[in-house]
């Protein structure tokens, strides 16, 4: 993909809404380097489109923990590689969740409801493993884990169920019991 690197206002920055890390994490560290060295790999961003036009508002593919300390660290400003050409819906999602498996593990709900996403935008099971690296067999244990209700899901990865717990839980094939099982699973 093509880009220019240039300063943007983190005022013009915006969360992608579909970015598969939904929990920063403590950023205070990061926030303590940033503002000790400044930010040494720039986020990755498209811009906001109206109208068929470019806006001074971006959407940030990579980079979004980067950009929550810079904001805590007081900066104004951060360099950003922006994409200068179209990028789809479906190739933005795939971007965001590479990188957040390339760089440090999504939890087991982040992965799943990932996987969902690209699901929702076309990509088959043999695209998803391409992308992933992950094997056939795990790219559809993560769908199974998709279909459970979402707030259940998220209160059980609290309480860190082993992957076992989660293929089990798959061998329920009635939803409403599977997650009725779920309430339980890590107690």
């Amino acid at each position: 993909m093509q880009g220019v690197t240039l300063r943007i206002l983190l005022k013009s920055l915006h969360a992608h809404p579909r970015n598969p890390r939904k929990d920063l994490g403590d950023i205070s560290e990061l926030t303590e380097s940033i503002r000790a060295k400044g930010i040494l790999q720039p986020l990755t961003v498209i811009p906001i489109m109206e109208n068929g036009e470019m806006t001074d508002e971006y959407t940030v593919l990579i980079g979004h923990r980067r950009m929550a300390a810079a904001k805590a660290a007081g900066l104004r400003e951060v360099p950003c590689v922006l994409i200068t050409e179209e990028v789809t819906q479906k190739e933005q999602l795939e971007i965001m969740l590479m990188e957040n498996i390339q760089r440090s593990n999504l939890t087991i709900y982040e992965e799943a409801q990932g996987f969902q996403q690209l699901l929702d935008f076309g990509a088959d099971i043999d695209e998803i493993c391409a992308k992933s690296g992950f094997s056939a067999s795990t790219v559809r244990r993560r769908l199974e884990i998709a279909k459970l209700d979402k707030d259940k899901l998220k209160d059980a990865c609290t309480r860190q169920p082993s992957l076992g717990d989660f293929t089990r839980l798959a061998e329920i094939k009635n939803i409403e019991k599977r997650n009725k099982v779920l309430e339980y699973i890590g107690t």
